[in-house]
């Protein structure tokens, strides 16, 4: 009987001893990284708006600071200029591929769009991917609450990636309008 107890039991004395030594080995290295501007977040400011202070706005919840999301689905951080009155919104939208649009959408003290930046895209290969293209996103430069995203024609063969860009422009705009106070203020 001792030869079939033993066996087990000093497995589970080395898996306890093990994910004991894990856990310590975690705690002692973690680095919470929320609210910090990534070098392809501040690399994609840049690019929209040029040189300028920016930071994530943070809310706190539960003792823990959180990215400001004002609960809209797909906002994952606004993105502040205070100096300069200029946000900008990162975005998950879906295209093609459910969150295949993952954008940087800058939005001017006018209150329109200064300029796009992709973080990344998981749309079809040579075909959703043409919304990187400057010649379609130069279509939503100047684009404001009042303006129409239907005004803006779909890529051929893409028409649900230029969906989910027109979706992602207008739900950055919106936010700005709605939000603006606190974006500044806050």
């Amino acid at each position: 009987m001792k030869n079939n107890i033993m066996p087990p039991l000093v497995l589970t004395i080395i898996c306890v001893v093990v994910c004991g030594l894990l856990v310590l080995a975690y705690n002692a290295t973690y680095v919470d990284n929320t609210g910090v501007m990534t070098d392809d977040m501040q690399t994609g400011c840049e690019n929209i708006f040029g040189e300028g202070d920016y930071e994530i706005l943070l809310d706190e919840a539960d003792g823990k600071k959180i990215p400001v999301t004002f609960g809209e689905d797909g906002l994952n951080a606004v993105i502040t200029d205070k100096e300069n009155d200029r946000c900008v919104f990162e975005i998950t939208q879906d295209g093609y591929s459910k969150g295949g649009i993952h954008i940087l959408i800058g939005i001017n003290s006018e209150g329109t769009v200064e300029g796009i930046y992709f973080l990344s895209i998981g749309e079809t290969p040579g075909l959703g991917t043409k919304v990187q293209n400057e010649d379609f996103l130069s279509k939503f430069k100047g684009f404001g609450k009042d303006s129409d995203e239907n005004s803006i024609d779909n890529i051929t063969a893409a028409t649900y990636s230029s969906k989910g860009m027109k979706a992602a422009v207008k739900k950055a705009v919106k936010l700005y309008d709605d939000h603006k106070e606190e974006i500044f203020n806050g």
